[in-house]
């Protein structure tokens, strides 16, 4: 992670993350979603720290884009109930999720 782990991530995907997303197809993303999960505890965990394990254990390239797109798919995984999360989450560093009670 870059100077994005200070500011505030966009809401809406960019270009290149659109791009990343394309490429990946809906298996990737699927994928992706399956690694937060797993890393994902039934106690708060720093989002930043579950993403950056889940990136660990997938095969894409660390990139500021490549952790654009595991937040916006943790966001997804939040807003379906799957996981629950406190703090803004565009802000990686300061917010929290867990796998829900």
């Amino acid at each position: 992670m870059s100077s994005q782990d200070e500011s505030q991530l966009p809401a809406e995907p960019d270009d290149s993350e659109t791009v990343l997303a394309q490429q990946l197809g809906p298996a990737g993303l699927e994928a992706i979603d399956h690694k937060i999960m797993t890393h994902a505890q039934p106690h708060w965990l720093k989002l930043a720290r579950v993403l950056w394990d889940a990136m660990q254990a997938g095969d894409l390239a660390e990139s500021d884009t490549c952790m654009a797109l595991h937040v916006h798919r943790a966001i997804k995984l939040v807003e379906s109930g799957l996981l629950e999360g406190q703090g803004n989450l565009l802000r990686p560093r300061w917010s929290e999720i867990r796998l829900p009670r």
